[in-house]
């Protein structure tokens, strides 16, 4: 699975109030893949301290985590003061860019559009939202935080439940989910999933435009795009100076005109399928969803509870009805 998480809440529906929070991360098909969730009275450090102030919670369990922001939230900020297509198209390639001279040419562009739009995006560290920032070590170049948004969806139907009813709903959702993608997975074969053999395909296409040039040390010189983009390959540090292979894992385009070249010269340096990060391994996936959620009893044939403490339903705020008598009619 790739290193990579989205954390998230929603609140609870009708008359059961509370929060379900769920941590989600992304498999090596782009799949969400649930890890963790749980239902709270509300979002706070007592419930779970990893949603109240996500950056400084995240900096106090794993001092050694990055974060990232939700690049739709930066645009819906960046809209209040500046608005059109022009500004949201400079701020998505400012973000897109994978190195840091491309996204110096996007910044002064958006700074000839409007100065005070320059300075507020610059103001924002580079590291959470640019990939020319990122530091690769995620594998995954993933701008925008949909993975809880799409499990917050699946879960509609659950959130207007009674608690235990809401999270056997949770319970059963993902034992299916689990078994849904274990059937696909069985369908599947070669050395990676099915996604990533169509983005290393595409990737492929656009190499055999490329020309690599062994120039000694293990680097080469790659060359496109009519001489415009040429970059530099190095293969005993496993990189290249577009910075694409560091943020994704998958080997780009610079890096399949090397291999290719390298195999013409009878070194064996195998595939490019070979030389994906292991994330993305079909072996990798498997091994994934290997896990099963078990199936349990039903309420008929669970321990009786030997507790006598009564639960109270909570005390819900509003405001309070007077039952007013009805006036009798006398003719």
């Amino acid at each position: 699975m790739e290193d990579f998480l989205g954390l998230d809440g929603a609140f609870m529906k009708g008359p059961y109030l509370g929060m379900i929070l769920t941590a989600v991360g992304l498999d090596g098909n782009n799949y969400t893949y649930p890890l963790a969730y749980g239902l709270v009275e509300s979002e706070n450090y007592n419930s779970w301290t990893w949603h109240k102030g996500v950056l400084p919670a995240i900096a106090k369990l794993f001092q050694c985590a990055e974060n990232r922001f939700f690049l739709r939230h930066i645009h819906e900020n960046m809209k209040r003061k500046w608005r059109g297509k022009e500004f949201k198209d400079c701020l998505w390639k400012c973000a897109k860019t994978t190195t840091v001279q491309q996204f110096n040419l996007a910044m002064v562009e958006l700074k000839k559009l409007n100065n005070d739009a320059y300075e507020w995006l610059k103001a924002i560290p580079l590291q959470h939202w640019s990939r020319s920032h990122f530091t690769g070590r995620a594998h995954c170049d993933a701008l925008l935080n949909n993975l809880c948004e799409t499990l917050n969806n699946k879960l509609v139907k659950g959130r207007d439940k009674p608690i235990i009813s809401c999270l056997e709903f949770i319970r059963e959702y993902i034992m299916k989910k689990l078994v849904i993608f274990q059937k696909t997975i069985d369908k599947c074969s070669g050395p990676l999933t099915p996604t990533t053999t169509k983005t290393l395909e595409k990737i492929k296409g656009e190499a055999a435009e490329y020309r690599a040039v062994f120039c000694g040390n293990g680097k080469y010189q790659v060359t496109g795009g009519e001489g415009v983009d040429q970059c530099v390959f190095d293969i005993t540090q496993h990189t290249c100076s577009c910075n694409k292979w560091e943020v994704n894992g998958i080997p780009c385009k610079h890096t399949n005109a090397a291999i290719w070249d390298m195999r013409r010269n009878s070194e064996n340096v195998g595939v490019p399928e070979t030389w994906v990060h292991p994330t993305y391994w079909l072996k990798t996936w498997q091994e994934m969803y290997a896990f099963k959620i078990e199936p349990i009893n039903g309420s008929m044939m669970c321990a009786k509870s030997t507790c006598p403490t009564k639960l109270l339903p909570p005390k819900l705020m509003g405001f309070m009805h007077k039952n007013n008598p009805m006036c009798s009619y006398k003719p």
